[in-house]
């Protein structure tokens, strides 16, 4: 059953990182954004436009355990908490929204104006030589499963380095509009 739940969370981030286990915890997490009425687009992979329009729309808040959440219906990345990279980089946490507990991670943009950009990092994408020295293995769907933070936190910065000075893709954009 847990399977099938990261099977679905796959899904949604084909070739992400994920774990079983929370690894980013209350007392580590950080505010990257202020809470307000936000508008979330996804964008096309291939032309880097925003398509579609508005997929979800809501006020976005902030728990008592340092979870972003939303009570609007529907709100992709529900209970997510962050944990800065540096500068206007943050580590994304977003649970899984059905079955098993799982968590897949992605990194965020926090920019002036209440903008928020993401990407959902691909594990397969990650150098092999980054991943033979993270003891992080791509299964048989491209899921990297990660047991620890700071392995986490290494990988990410591997993924940004290897990025660095390139375009790297953003799969969705939030918007505050209050």
């Amino acid at each position: 059953m847990r399977l099938i739940g990261v099977i679905a969370l796959a899904a949604m981030a084909a070739g992400c990182f994920y774990s079983e286990d929370e690894l980013i915890s209350r007392r580590l997490a950080g505010e990257p954004f202020e809470t307000g009425y936000y508008v979330h687009a996804p964008v096309d992979p291939e032309t880097g436009e925003e398509w579609g329009g508005a997929t979800w729309e809501g006020e976005i808040r902030k728990g008592h355990q340092r979870r972003y959440y939303s009570r609007v219906e529907d709100f992709p990345h529900n209970n997510a908490r962050f944990r800065s990279m540096g500068g206007s980089v943050w580590l994304a946490q977003v649970p899984a929204r059905d079955g098993p507990e799982a968590y897949s991670f992605g990194l965020l943009w926090v920019y002036e104006g209440d903008v928020i950009a993401y990407h959902i990092p691909d594990c397969t994408v990650l150098a092999e030589a980054a991943r033979d020295e993270l003891a992080l293995s791509p299964d048989g769907e491209g899921l990297c499963v990660v047991d620890d933070l700071g392995t986490l936190e290494s990988a990410m910065s591997a993924y940004l380095a290897q990025f660095e000075g390139e375009e790297m893709r953003i799969d969705g954009i939030y918007r505050r509009v209050d």
